[in-house]
């Protein structure tokens, strides 16, 4: 009875802890039957709170996390051995790829498992052992996790949880030395608490938030710079897949984690997006290749790719390459383009529909081309007189899954309502991606869709964070429920300028810029890149009515001339794209800081565990000790009463010929809350000297002296 009424508050605030945070995760994880699990931590917390025995509420700790393991993932098998055994077989290739790759992407099986397990222990934490400053904490960590990384709103259930460690503190207090001070510390705790949420809730943003960002914004820089952000996701907190261009893209979703291997370096007057293929099948997880592409093979040196359908070109430029990374790839701008191969390629392969170039590779160890690439004009005043192109032929670029969400048609008509022209339907959709705030760019907090989710309808609806690949496959799909032909593209931005004095730039592109956009088709133009994605800027696309070219442009004529010495004709438009050009410059530099030196924080992180795990020992160590001593020896009493004697003596040292029993009625008149002691002195002098068996309960008084030991003076 005695153990039911100490317990009983602290119950009740462990439970609503832990109820909230993990009605938390199973909402993060979209299980549907949540009240199983609820329903489970509360039997949990009940074994914990009236069952007599430690073995008792062990046995039935454990069958409750078995029977809600079994709930959730039966697998197929009866509750029993031949389950336990499918179930480690399924979690251990989990656990292999955790410890190689870390927890990104876990999978709901895994993720459950470990969760669960978690809040068992912090259940027993806080009601068994009363650590409330670890149990409690946990749990506020967890919710900050979920702020930061999932970009959850969870003040409210951070403040409960606070205040539920304020309340389990206060009841503690109270039953160690009864009084109403604790009613005041509740109240003024709550009371804080209360002002706070108010604060967070009604007070502007600029107030708090704004003066907050810009005052931290140059630590945040240094974090950033120093690859916090990749090792948080290298780590786990989002997924396991590092930038780069791929062939597979039929199952997209996750977080990336930034890869800064040079893939090749270019030297050229202007930057510019770099096109390696395109895709026009989308899947609803992903892309493919619906349209069968025979390939042409090129023998030679010398190949042009006509990549637009117009005569006329804002400039040319001449670009030499150097490969660093072997692959068959060949990125190319927008445009117009005249190859030449150097050294270590011996001709070409090019695929019509998707317009991709691969390279016949030979043994030779540098691999170096040139070209002569004219920039393609796109007037806004001539494309809001184009129309959408319909036919046979494009077909595949109007196909969607017939699985995919109405609500998604619904939005691209919605928002497309007051347009007139196609581009100005396409603009209306770019610009709701790119510039509204309820979107927000990351490549490491993106949550993967679960196998029944469209990837585009998870993205739009759900998550609503997401990197270059959730945001150009969510135009191209919006378009094509409008009607308009579009396709997927992929390749890399512009890259990082390396320092120089020179007038020409040579330009690093590393798997980090990996990169993907949408193309519309214009009839007249061909295929016209447009970028969806917040803070990047594609300078191939067309520009505003406002920055139309004025300038005289180059000839198509003109462009296929082979010419050793050619002079680039700038217009206005490339002129006046300077500012566009630093932004992007200066957002690939930010990018390239990211995978710098991990190594440092990982130390640091390191330092700051051991540290952490240090002080644990150093507040919890002799109450772990005593519980060891207390659960695997036979004579409890006999083994821990002197290892409890020299923690006292550390507090109040022992006179010589003290009697322990004189020695324990002055610490008792000093800290009232350990009168227990008394009772285990008289029982230990009795075994020790009267021959007295030791009963049952004084693991339990050890267990609780300890407990209640002060600090050290």
């Amino acid at each position: 009875m005695r153990r039911i009424k100490d317990k009983g508050p602290l119950t009740f605030t462990m439970l609503v802890a832990l109820l909230i945070a993990l009605r938390q995760f199973l909402e993060i994880y979209h299980f549907t039957d949540q009240g199983f699990a609820l329903g489970m931590v509360g039997l949990l917390c009940l074994f914990l709170w009236v069952l007599p025995h430690w073995s008792l509420r062990f046995i039935g700790g454990i069958g409750i996390y078995a029977v809600t393991l079994y709930h959730y993932f039966p697998l197929g098998q009866s509750f029993g051995g031949t389950w336990l055994t499918a179930l480690w077989r399924q979690l251990r290739p989990l656990l292999t790829m955790v410890r190689e790759e870390g927890f990104g992407r876990t999978p709901s099986l895994l993720a459950f498992s470990l969760v669960f397990l978690a809040v068992c222990l912090i259940a027993v934490l806080g009601i068994e052992y009363e650590v409330f400053s670890l149990s409690y904490l946990s749990l506020l960590g967890y919710f900050l996790l979920l702020s930061i990384f999932n970009h959850l709103e969870v003040l409210p259930e951070s403040l409960i949880i606070v205040l539920c460690g304020l309340l389990a503190a206060g009841f503690r207090h109270f039953r160690s030395v009864g009084g109403t001070a604790w009613l005041r510390y509740v109240l003024l705790g709550g009371g804080l608490l209360g002002l706070l949420y108010f604060a967070a809730v009604n007070l502007p943003d600029a107030w708090v938030r704004d003066p907050l960002a810009s005052h931290s914004v140059t630590l945040r820089n240094r974090l950033n710079e120093a690859g916090l952000y990749n090792f948080v996701a290298e780590v786990g907190v989002g997924g396991n897949t590092r930038t780069g261009f791929g062939e597979d893209d039929e199952v997209l979703g996750g977080a990336l984690v930034d890869d800064s291997t040079v893939l090749f370096r270019a030297t050229q007057d202007s930057p510019h997006y770099w096109r390696v293929d395109s895709k026009d099948q989308y899947t609803g997880k992903g892309w493919l290749q619906y349209t069968t592409d025979q390939p042409q093979v090129i023998e030679g040196a010398n190949f042009t790719v006509t990549h637009s359908e117009t005569e006329n070109f804002l400039h040319r430029q001449e670009i030499e390459i150097t490969f660093e990374s072997l692959d068959t790839y060949l990125p190319l701008p927008y445009g117009n383009s005249q190859i030449t191969l150097n050294s270590g390629f011996s001709g070409f392969v090019y695929f019509e529909n998707s317009q991709r170039v691969n390279l016949l590779v030979n043994e030779e160890e540098t691999r170096e081309l040139s070209m002569l690439s004219a920039v393609p004009e796109f007037p806004v005043s001539a494309l809001q007189q184009v129309g959408v192109t319909q036919g046979e032929d494009f077909d595949s670029y109007l196909r969607l899954p017939g699985s995919l969400p109405q609500r998604v048609a619904d939005l691209a008509k919605e928002l497309t309502q007051d347009a007139v022209t196609m581009y100005d339907k396409v603009n209306a959709i770019e610009s709701y991606l790119n510039s509204s705030p309820e979107f927000r760019y990351s490549k490491v907090d993106v949550v993967a869709p679960l196998l029944d989710q469209d990837y585009v309808d998870q993205f739009l609806f759900e998550s609503k964070v997401g990197y270059c690949d959730n945001f150009s496959t969510a135009m191209v799909v919006m378009l094509r429920t409008l009607g308009i032909p579009a396709r997927w593209a992929k390749g890399f931005s512009p890259g990082t300028a390396i320092p120089s004095f020179e007038e020409r730039k040579t330009y690093e592109i590393k798997n980090l810029n990996a990169h993907s956009w949408p193309e519309v088709y214009f009839a007249g133009y061909g295929w016209i890149p447009f970028e969806p994605t917040p803070s990047f800027t594609n300078l191939a696309r067309p520009g505003t009515p406002e920055e139309e070219v004025t300038s005289s442009s180059v000839t198509s004529s003109e462009v296929t001339e082979v010419s050793t010495t050619t002079t680039t004709t700038q217009s206005s438009e490339s002129q006046g794209s300077t500012s566009e050009t630093s932004q992007v410059q200066n957002e690939q530099d930010a990018e390239d800081s990211t995978a710098t030196t991990n190594r440092k924080i990982s130390w640091l992180v390191l330092g700051l565990l051991l540290l952490i795990g240090a002080l644990v020992v150093y507040r919890y160590g002799a109450y772990l000790g005593m519980w060891l001593l207390c659960r695997f020896t036979a004579q409890p009493l006999t083994k821990g009463y002197p290892y409890l004697l020299r923690h006292l003596e550390h507090r109040i040292p022992r006179k010589s010929g003290e009697t322990l029993l004189a020695y324990s009625e002055k610490f008792v008149a000093q800290w009232p809350e350990l009168a227990a002691l008394m009772e285990l002195t008289w029982r230990y002098e009795s075994s020790l000297y009267g021959g007295q068996k030791e009963t049952t309960d004084s693991r339990e008084l050890l267990l609780t002296v300890m407990k209640e030991l002060p600090k050290k003076r």
